[in-house]
């Protein structure tokens, strides 16, 4: 009966039993449907660099001579969407963080250390990173956009028909098990509850930011129509779950094209675009990173930084994006030199605004991939008002 559900409805489910029977669940139970949790992962890891590599390459090669072109487009509506929500977020925060928003962070929440972890792993081999896949599939695109090969493409299209039999037959039907793992383990390990004991006003305004800032894009998207805006939400939410979970864009690509589909009703476009987005595209963390840099300079006691030094920060910002592996923690890591350079970060502020970050990093991640979808659908308009189809 459970595999009748809607994919939403069976997420939905999933975290509703966790929350409310999480805590009956043994030490040794956790661990063994953790332990399903990392192996379904690592085999999605080790199908992820094949899966993005199809999809890109065969998404770009349907859109012909006008695939350069729709990349241009892409990457300069990424640049600006981080940009604006970046700033945007710098905005609320020069106004509310004098109200006194955070606490000091304490010692039991910095040095957090308690883990489930699994009984077993594979430890399969990553042929290639999926941003390698991705680029060789961008380079490939658009070599035999210009230079047509039928052969080449056949095949392309038939790798693309596999890896979607496999996503189709595999790895949708068991995504709800792989998502009761990884929340049994968050129950388990009191994380969540330990981060809005110490700083849960900031959480809670970083939450909501995320959620404001996509129910906007979202109803933007949707042509100001809160209803089709409301079924765009409905088809997402799917991701963002899934993205909630296991803290990993990437993985969420297979997901999160599906998605992505039934928004635009074209998968080519879909499928090219969702994986780029799943790595650049990044509407929580231009949210986190700001909201925790600033929180953290008031409790060191640091000015906050003026409008051009902060407009001068998200330009970094924003290139340092394209640079981004879409994992746990991949983004402040990236940023961590970039914090030091333009604000003066110390060590400490920087180990403190690392631990805060990849404490949050699920929020963020979910909210990256919900953007990604309403980007996808601004992205399909503007390409159908140009004219420039596949």
């Amino acid at each position: 009966m459970f595999k009748y559900l809607s994919l939403p409805i069976q997420l939905i489910l999933v975290i509703a039993s966790v929350l409310l029977f999480g805590s009956l669940c043994s030490t040794y139970t956790v661990q063994l449907f953790f332990t399903f949790s990392m192996l379904f992962k690592e085999v999605l890891g080790f199908l992820l660099p094949f899966i993005v590599f199809s999809f890109v390459l065969s998404g770009i090669l349907s859109f012909k001579k006008n695939a350069p072109l729709v990349l241009l487009i892409m990457l300069f509506m990424i640049f600006f969407s981080n940009a604006v929500v970046a700033l945007m977020s710098y905005t609320v925060l020069r106004g509310l963080l004098p109200l006194g928003l955070c606490n000091i962070a304490s010692d039991a929440m910095l040095n957090h250390t308690s883990s489930i972890e699994p009984l077993y792993s594979l430890r399969l081999p990553i042929p290639v990173s999926s941003e390698h896949a991705m680029l060789a599939a961008v380079v490939l695109g658009l070599i035999f956009s210009f230079y047509p090969w039928a052969a080449f493409e056949r095949s392309i299209n038939y790798m693309k028909q596999v890896v979607e039999n496999i996503l189709n037959y595999v790895v949708i039907p068991f995504l709800p098990l792989y998502v009761f793992g990884f929340l049994l383990k968050i129950r388990h390990e009191g994380v969540f509850m330990l981060m809005m004991q110490q700083y849960g006003s900031t959480v809670f305004l970083l939450v909501a930011m995320q959620i404001s800032y996509l129910v906007w894009m979202y109803f933007v998207a949707a042509g100001f129509s809160m209803q089709r805006a409301l079924v765009a939400i409905n088809n997402a939410l799917p991701s963002y779950l899934t993205a909630f979970t296991t803290m990993s864009s990437t993985a969420t690509v297979p997901v999160s094209v599906v998605s992505a589909t039934k928004n635009t009703g074209d998968r080519a476009l879909s499928s090219m675009a969702m994986p780029i987005m799943a790595n650049v595209h990044l509407l929580g963390d231009a949210v986190s990173v700001p909201v925790l840099a600033m929180v953290t300079m008031v409790l060191f006691n640091m000015c906050l930084p003026s409008l051009v030094q902060f407009v001068q920060f998200i330009f970094y910002f924003c290139l340092s994006m394209f640079a981004v592996s879409g994992i746990p923690g991949g983004g402040i890591i990236v940023i961590s030199p970039i914090l030091r350079s333009a604000f003066g970060f110390t060590p400490d502020m920087v180990s403190i605004i690392i631990t805060l970050y990849v404490l949050l990093d699920s929020f963020g991640t979910a909210a990256n991939v919900m953007g990604d979808g309403a980007l996808v659908i601004i992205l399909k308009k503007t390409l159908k008002q140009l004219h420039i189809t596949a």
